[in-house]
């Protein structure tokens, strides 16, 4: 290897996995495809209540709304801002 290369590669600091990695980052595609498939149901099922109101029953009412709130909850902590980077220390007091 030249020289000069080496002193680039030592000098490039690269981000720790624990910064770069997230519960978001993880499984944000799985919970994405969870938050559709629970709002996709959840739709369905009120629009099968609208279409027959008279063969509708107060569970599949009750099922359609869970099932969008858990969409909605989902889709909230998935597109929530982060508060900042804080550092692993910050929550770790010294007793003394």
């Amino acid at each position: 290897m030249r020289a000069d290369t080496l002193g680039r590669v030592t000098t490039h600091r690269a981000k720790p996995l624990i910064i770069r990695g997230g519960l978001a980052r993880t499984f944000g595609s799985l919970a994405s495809f969870l938050a559709l498939l629970f709002l996709i149901l959840g739709f369905y099922l009120l629009e099968d209540a609208f279409e027959h109101p008279l063969n509708a029953q107060a569970t599949a009412v009750l099922a359609a709304a869970f099932s969008i709130t858990v969409a909605a909850i989902l889709l909230y902590f998935l597109l929530k801002p982060r508060l900042g980077k804080r550092s692993r220390t910050m929550g770790f007091r010294r007793a003394g």
